[in-house]
């Protein structure tokens, strides 16, 4: 069992880091500082309380990502993005199937972390998960990225319970005009080939954006020394994507934002039979997705700097896997795992002044979610869910403020859950803020794991989930110490230390059916709790007239669990054996149960790094390195450690321009960028080598 440190190891960092930065010498400063004094030029953000704070002023840590940051990384995916958060993971089940998570990687379905696009959730059922490359939405048509690094289920609801994804993609008006681009490379004995092309209007009363786009992807390469089980293996892939994005501004007080989009993918599985008396439930086929999403917001700017905002989507996304399995003595078996999903979800949001230093929102909302998935559910499933929320912004004098909030949330399934948040902001001066908060939140059960029944009828029935159905929500009680500052000279500091206590885990639970053999058969069931403790932070430095630009996050974590439920295996009716071959049953799945826990302490990387360097040079040139290092970390659904990586990314690019006889002028940029550089030996967990990645992108507008 991994033995935690000492309760008072946090407090320790916290106050190193403060004395470190030399925050004392600026306690001296003269309480007369009016209110204007504080309100510095620190980084606006939207996500962390739906308020648009300056970022020394929000209830939350947030990492922002822009459009700069984008182009510097050189990543072609949005999975790696977030390599530039301090303390999320970033690795990859196959070549399409990105997970992201934070504070660790317990398994694929990282269902606790929320993700918004333009403030629509992407989590869909039956997982309650996201499918990264089935959104319609490429990584150039994103403006920012905003990621909350702590709980905001206040604001955000379930799968909030270690933070939000907030991304937004780029406003109707930005393309004023058509640009086209293109990629093509290599990843070791891969290629890489994307394409887009977008169009765009800005007008009076109507702007718009228009998105194609296509990217190819060979997949990943495996080590020489792979078990035969991947000969053969493929995980390419291919996605076509569209979007538009309008807005209509009729007047000064209404603004009516219309977005739409689609996807449709081709992706590579499957594995042949280990020998021939097996018979394979994944032989090597292609699985069919597609996606879409329509979206409209209503805004209205009411007096005293008062809003109204009533927003409606509906995502939708089907997947096609159908296929007969190998002939097992002369029978083949037709499977299907098509899911077909949709959501439906409006919600109006009210923001006001209720005094000079009092701000509130408030919102309420209901959400449909359904889903038809023949293989995992007896019969279709649905479930409604709705929520109270509000968030009050109270400048109590010009050095303190309180934000404070709650959301009350009902999930459909039995269970109504109170999720309240109370941060108190200090600024010691300007440019020196010093933050603490509690919180509670809570995430819902996934319809997979309160009600799932995955079997295929073979040769012998192979029961892989059945779901015993009455889970309680998990809840997180979360505290933390945050710090913001800003230094005269270009540097700038974000850093936080938290602890995060997690009951009611929702993890798989192994058992034995009767007619399915002797291999095991997973329930979902409320059996852990776990701790996390960690320091992490974000350095920011730029000189040479904003030329040079610098940005380092470390992050360093621990976690630690206990099985705290009593296994289903000790409590289900014996099968038809002898009572010694039951008792070794038990033995053995308990086993499994309590090396899940002891893992846990594995499953979060205990150091991570990541630096960003870009500069911007004279004739419009400019070159980015990015360094990313991870710490070795167990996914729980892997066979082993995934051991330390690092990578070296780099990216030369060149702007031009070019007369054109009929639009004036046009141009555009030329980039090459290198991916794991030195070629360093980077395995993730499913047994992939990450391989030295070169490739050249070029964008033309006119």
């Amino acid at each position: 069992m991994y033995r935690q440190r000492p309760r008072d190891y946090l407090h320790r960092l916290a106050l190193s880091l403060l004395v470190t930065m030399n925050i004392g010498n600026c306690m001296a400063v003269s309480d007369s500082l009016s209110e204007q004094d504080y309100l510095q030029e620190f980084p606006v953000v939207l996500s962390a309380s739906r308020l648009s704070q300056p970022l020394s002023e929000t209830p939350n840590a947030v990492t922002v990502i822009d459009r700069a940051m984008i182009k510097a990384s050189g990543f072609r995916t949005i999975a790696d993005l977030f390599r530039l958060v301090p303390g999320m993971y970033v690795d990859y089940k196959d070549g399409y199937t990105p997970f992201i998570s934070y504070h660790g990687a317990s398994d694929e379905y990282t269902r606790r972390m929320q993700v918004l696009v333009d403030g629509r959730s992407v989590y869909l059922p039956p997982f309650s998960t996201v499918d990264w490359a089935d959104l319609p939405l490429l990584i150039d048509d994103i403006e920012r990225i905003e990621v909350v690094r702590g709980p905001a289920a206040t604001s955000y609801g379930s799968n909030s319970i270690f933070g939000v994804i907030s991304i937004t993609t780029r406003d109707a008006a930005a393309q004023n005009g058509a640009s086209i681009s293109a990629a093509r490379g290599n990843a070791g004995n891969a290629r890489i080939a994307d394409v887009a092309a977008r169009f765009g209007r800005a007008g009076d009363s109507l702007d718009y954006r228009l998105t194609f786009g296509a990217q190819t992807d060979n997949g990943f390469n495996f080590p020489a020394n792979t078990p035969i089980y991947y000969n053969g293996y493929d995980d390419s892939s291919s996605t076509h994507v569209t979007n538009l994005r309008a807005n209509y501004h009729p007047n000064g007080i209404d603004s009516f934002d219309f977005q739409l989009g689609h996807s449709s993918g081709v992706r590579a599985t499957g594995n042949p039979a280990i020998s021939p008396t097996e018979v394979t439930t994944s032989p090597i086929r292609n699985i069919e997705t597609s996606s879409g999403y329509q979206q409209l917001t209503w805004f209205r700017t009411l007096q005293q700097n008062a809003d109204i905002q009533l927003h409606y989507y509906h995502i939708s996304r089907s997947l096609r896997d159908e296929r007969w399995t190998p002939p097992f003595q002369g029978v083949s078996y037709w499977l299907n795992d098509g899911v077909a999903t949709q959501r439906h979800e409006l919600e109006l949001q009210h923001t006001l002044h209720t005094s000079p230093n009092n701000r509130l929102v408030w919102g309420v909302a209901s959400r449909y979610d359904a889903v038809d998935a023949p293989s995992m559910f007896l019969t279709p499933q649905s479930v409604h869910q709705s929520r109270l929320f509000a968030h009050d912004e109270w400048r109590i004098s010009p050095r303190f403020l309180l934000n404070a909030g709650a959301m009350l949330e009902d999930d459909g399934m039995g269970h109504r859950n109170i999720s309240p948040k109370a941060t108190l902001n200090y600024h010691v001066t300007p440019q020196h803020t010093l933050r603490a908060g509690v919180s509670i939140a809570h995430r819902n059960a996934a319809l997979a794991e309160e009600h799932s029944n995955l079997r295929y009828d073979t040769n012998m029935l192979q029961q892989e989930w059945l779901s015993s159905g009455g889970l309680r929500p998990e809840r997180t009680l979360s505290r933390e110490i945050g710090y913001v500052g800003e230094f005269h000279n270009g540097w700038s500091i974000d850093a936080r230390t938290y602890v995060d206590q997690v009951s009611d885990i929702i993890l798989q639970d192994p058992f034995l059916v009767p007619g399915s053999g002797k291999n095991p058969t997973l329930d979902f069931r409320n059996e852990f709790s776990a701790r996390y403790a960690g320091l992490e932070g974000t350095v920011k430095y730029n000189w040479g007239e904003r030329k040079n630009n610098l940005t380092i996050n470390y992050a360093h974590q621990t976690v630690s669990a206990a099985l705290v439920g009593t296994p289903k295996i000790l409590t289900q009716t014996p099968l038809p054996v002898s009572a010694e071959e039951w008792a070794y049953y038990q033995s053995v799945f308990l086993g499994l149960l309590q090396n899940a826990a002891t893992d846990f302490s594995a499953t979060t990387p205990m150091n991570s790094y990541s630096i960003l360097y870009s500069r911007q040079m004279d004739y419009g040139g400019s070159v980015s390195f990015g360094y990313y290092e991870q710490g070795i970390v167990k996914v729980l659904i892997g066979n082993a450690p995934q051991p330390l990586t690092r990578r070296l990314d780099i990216r030369v690019a060149k702007q031009y321009k070019l007369l054109h006889a009929s639009s004036g002028k046009a141009g555009g940029e030329v980039a090459l960028v290198l991916q794991n550089v030195f070629r360093d030996d980077n395995v993730g967990y499913s047994g992939y080598l990450f391989d030295r990645r070169a490739y050249l992108t070029a964008t033309f507008n006119f």
